[in-house]
């Protein structure tokens, strides 16, 4: 009979009851939770107000030529006046390298007593490239040159030019090296190869003498009214 009356259980999951033992969690500070559980609003202005700092942009620093070249051939001449001391008073090669600001790794390799490590003053680490830094600018300066004087060279004028200063080298080799090295290195002096404005007549090479005979021999009362200035006989 008990069974019969007892209340009937209700379809589904049972509803999870909450326990009122314990003590009682404090209040959260919304000022204090972090700004992934803010609303948005106060997660940007949250971020707004700390500024982030900016990441100083790291540069190599070049050793083989420039400023650099420079520190290190004086931190080498240097460095021969501290070997010859005595070993008591010597500074040792880690203290050196530091008080001239360059790395020790560097220093070392510039002043080991082992040739075939030790790296020679202005010369580079790695492959050596086919032109040097000397031939860079002979080519550059030749070429802006020209472009001044109206004679302007593409880029089958410059491998001509290169051949004949590197005659050991292909003309594949010179033509990778103009457009890997030479064209970006010198970007602020050289143009890139553009297409010649089509006219009958270079009207920009003109020389003073030819003006003077352009106008002289020039059909028109306008003209020939105007007598030859002392500067077209110069």
């Amino acid at each position: 009979m008990t069974q019969f009356f007892k209340p009937k259980i209700k379809p589904g999951r049972p509803s999870r009851t909450s326990s009122e033992a314990g003590r009682k969690a404090a209040p959260k500070d919304p000022a204090a939770a972090p700004a992934a559980k803010l609303p948005a609003a106060a997660a940007a202005a949250a971020s707004a107000e700390q500024p982030k700092a900016k990441k100083q942009k790291v540069s190599r620093q070049n050793w083989s030529k420039g400023g650099g070249l420079k520190r290190m051939t004086e931190a080498v001449a240097k460095w021969e006046l501290e070997a010859a001391k005595p070993e008591k008073g010597r500074m040792s090669v880690h203290l050196f390298a530091k008080v001239n600001g360059i790395p020790y790794t560097t220093f070392q390799t510039h002043i080991t007593s082992v040739d075939g490590k030790r790296i020679k003053l202005g010369s580079s680490v790695g492959k050596k490239p086919l032109l040097d830094s000397q031939s860079k600018d002979i080519i550059v300066d030749v070429l802006v040159r020209k472009d001044r004087v109206n004679r302007g060279v593409g880029v089958t004028g410059a491998l001509d030019l290169l051949e004949e200063m590197h005659p050991d080298l292909t003309r594949k080799q010179l033509d990778q090296a103009c457009r890997r090295t030479v064209r970006p290195a010198f970007s602020g002096r050289l143009t890139k190869p553009v297409v010649a404005q089509a006219t009958t007549a270079k009207r920009t090479a003109i020389t003073v003498f030819q003006q003077w005979r352009w106008h002289t021999h020039k059909a028109g009362p306008s003209l020939s009214m105007f007598p030859p200035c002392q500067a077209c006989y110069i």
